[in-house]
Order: C-alpha cells, then structure tokens, then sequence
C-alpha cells in the first residue's frame, strides 16, 4: 500500500513551498520516487512549475476540481501512481477543495486496495484575514478538522501576538462547526528554513483525523470563479502595481489571488503568486512560451479585468 499525504490549505496558503521543503527531506530519507498530484483553480500550472520535481513525477488536473469535474481523472491517479511503484505519493488541492471529499475518495474501492492515508497537513498564513466569507470559512475548517498537524507559513515575517490570533481564529472555525475545541491539531510556528530532521520526522508522522461535523454543501464553481488575463506589463514596478490595484479597487470584483506569468516590453519573464496578506512577485527563473495571469475570486468584473495588463502587441521600448 502506497501512503498518500495530502497538503492542504487556503489559496496561496504556501502549499507549493512547503512540498518543496518536505520533497528534499523525503529524498533524503530514502523515499526518492514521488509522484505528486496537483490540483489548480484556473489553467495556468503555476504551481507545477514552481516545485522542484521532474515534470513526469506530476500530474497535473488545471481547470478541474478534484471535488466533482476532475474527480475520476484524481482517482485513476492515484492508482496509477500506487501500481507504477512510487514511494509516496502528496497530493496537492486547489485552495477551495473541501477534504471530507478526500474521505470518500481514499475508501473507493479501486483507490483503497492501492493506496491509504499517510498524513493530512494543512497550511495556513501566520496572518489572520478578517475579511473571510462563511463558505471560505467552511472550507478552512474541512482542512482543519481533517489535518494531523498545521503549519503556520512565513512566521519569520510576523510577531507572536500575529500567531496568537491565527491560533485564536483557527479555535472559533472549530467552535462555529460545533466541533470540541480538543480536536485542534498541534500548530507549528516555526520558520520552514530551521527545520531539522526531528520537526520533519514528527510531520511524516503527524497523521490525520476525520471529525464529524455539520456539513455545508456547495458547488465550488457557484461560490468562486477564475478569469485568465494575458498581456504585458512596461516593467517590474509597472507589475507591481498592476497587480496591487487588482486586490485594492472593488471595480474587479472580490479578488483573492493572482497567480501567473507575464513578459514585459523588454521581452523580462515574471512570476507572480499573491494573495490579499501576501506579494511574491519577481523575474521568472526560465523563458515561458505562453504569459496568462489566473485572477481567483468572488464575484469577479471580467470586463474590468480585461483592462488590467498592456495589450500583447505593445512594442517593445
């Protein structure tokens, strides 16, 4: 039987970085064939592009859900993986994926006579978003519920008090379900960058749980959207603040996060991974054919965000 972990969390929780880290501690005990399945809300495949893996060691479901659309093609993963001889196999969801799904997944009977649950980690921001709707709520509490242990990302960049409120937040997501508060996972605040062997071992360990709760159903398509925008931008700072203006002017809808990548009139590759708490945005480490911007959100103004980027046919200077 191939274990199986799920990294789970919020759009631009910090999945993607995370599998980073846990992939080279993997290799380094011996787990060295990983194949990882990797779920995106919208059809640009930021996130494969960032892990550190060989592309034949990923597949990939972009512009699918692993919950309803994508769900056959996630199951015939999984058990293709488990029959090809893998050591482990993470699966990574997109940030709206509701994980009492995964339950129903794992115990089909074609997955379950390959593979079985190794861990459930859920990351979160060491920063708490007030702002958050009751399905994204929801969703975050489905995470938690299941997860054997929570991963606070970048927590070298806030203070303690900053944590104390995620932790204060993450208690009340239990309290609303009716959830006991003994179901709270362990939360680990350290930075990613000083784990040691032992922080890594007790992860590969930390299991999962499966809490019973009130459910909330939802079409995951009726409550978020995605829009695709190409173009260019002038230059880095012109990106920069392209890309604030899209979380900051309520003309483009409820934005949540930007992912993507865009050439400049210099013919300069960026990439870019936002959230509302967060900018990574920066020169692309390789030449990208194709330059799309994903924009993921509520109640998104297409119109609006049409007008965001440069034409493509902007001359260069």
């Amino acid at each position: 039987m191939v274990k199986v972990d799920l990294i789970t969390g919020f759009l631009g929780a910090g999945k993607t970085t995370f599998m980073q880290h846990y992939l080279k501690y993997l290799e380094w005990i011996g787990q060295k064939k990983v194949h990882i399945i990797e779920n995106e809300f919208g059809a640009v495949d930021v996130d494969r592009r960032l892990l550190d893996a060989d592309l034949e060691d990923i597949s990939s479901l972009a512009g699918k859900c692993m919950c309803c659309t994508g769900l056959d093609s996630f199951k015939r993963f999984l058990i293709e993986s488990a029959q090809n001889g893998y050591d482990r196999i993470l699966v990574e969801p997109s940030g709206i994926y509701d994980v009492d799904e995964f339950f129903t997944v794992m115990n089909n009977p074609g997955v379950a006579r390959n593979c079985e649950i190794g861990n459930i980690i859920m990351i979160t921001d060491a920063v708490w978003d007030r702002d958050l709707g009751d399905k994204t709520r929801y969703l975050m509490c489905t995470q938690l519920l299941a997860s054997g242990v929570v991963l606070l990302s970048k927590s070298q960049f806030h203070t303690e008090a900053d944590m104390d409120e995620v932790e204060a937040g993450l208690r009340k997501l239990v309290k609303d379900v009716r959830a006991e508060d003994t179901h709270m996972p362990p939360i680990i605040r350290k930075n990613w960058e000083d784990f040691t062997e032992e922080d890594f071992e007790g992860i590969l360990h930390a299991g999962y749980r499966h809490v019973d709760h009130i459910r909330m159903f939802m079409n995951h398509s009726d409550v978020y959207s995605s829009a695709m925008l190409g173009g260019k931008c002038e230059d880095l700072p012109d990106l920069i603040k392209r890309v604030d203006r899209l979380f900051a002017e309520d003309i483009f809808g409820e934005v949540l996060r930007v992912k993507g990548f865009i050439q400049d009139l210099d013919k300069n590759w960026y990439v870019v991974n936002c959230t509302r708490q967060d900018r990574q945005i920066g020169p692309a480490a390789e030449d990208i054919k194709r330059g799309l911007l994903v924009v993921i959100g509520q109640d998104l103004k297409e119109d609006a965000l049409e007008q965001v980027l440069l034409p493509r046919k902007q001359t260069a200077r």
